[in-house]
């Protein structure tokens, strides 16, 4: 009796011993790594489209060149004009340089104003402290700005509503008085539809 329960715990051990070394085999198995593959149905990013370059040059010559001819009367003989960073309500995104560029462009072309570097900006700004991509535009920051410069006037243009292919820029520009901050002339998108209005009314009278 004594040599079979000697056995039958023998047995028991033996069987206990190959269980514990099945189970360190399981544990050193790899298992390797799972590679899904997308489905048809999976979404696979895009990179976003290429917009299409906004010609400002010629959206913004018929502003600066009213804005130009009804300053003809200014006397002032400090005739530097800073032009402002743009600001940007229409709530979309604009790439600020391009309309810059366009802006310096359109006023080094006249001899009414003497214009302000786009260097000399930056330099200024850089000594108030005014970070280069600075967006929060206002009158009375650009015209502090002006002021360190000993820049007579400020050209301020505000965006209301970017170019699409169905409709046209919406947009204002001012010539305003670095010393007393006075809105010395005013040209908007609503001056040229009202132009263009008169100008049909007149074609359809002479017909």
């Amino acid at each position: 009796m004594k040599q079979i329960k000697r056995i039958v715990v023998t047995s028991a051990i033996a069987f206990v011993l190959t269980g514990c070394h099945l189970l360190d085999n399981k544990d050193d198995i790899m298992t390797p790594p799972v590679i899904i593959n997308p489905t048809d149905g999976d979404v696979i990013e895009t990179p976003p489209l290429i917009t299409k370059k906004t010609d400002w040059n010629t959206i913004l010559s018929p502003f600066t060149n009213k804005l130009i001819n009804d300053s003809s009367s200014l006397n002032d003989e400090n005739k530097v004009l800073l032009i402002s960073d743009i600001q940007n309500r229409s709530g979309d995104y604009l790439i600020n340089n391009q309309i810059d560029e366009a802006l310096h462009q359109l006023m080094n072309k006249q001899n009414k104003f003497t214009i302000a570097s786009r260097q000399s900006i930056n330099q200024a700004k850089q000594a108030l402290g005014i970070s280069p991509d600075d967006k929060l535009v206002s009158r009375g920051k650009m015209i502090g700005l002006a002021k360190s410069m000993n820049a007579g006037y400020v050209l301020f243009t505000t965006i209301y509503k970017i170019p699409t292919e169905n409709n046209e820029a919406n947009l204002s520009m001012e010539l305003i008085s670095t010393q007393t901050g006075e809105i010395l002339n005013r040209v908007t998108s609503k001056d040229f539809s009202k132009q263009s209005t008169n100008d049909n009314q007149q074609s359809e009278a002479s017909e």
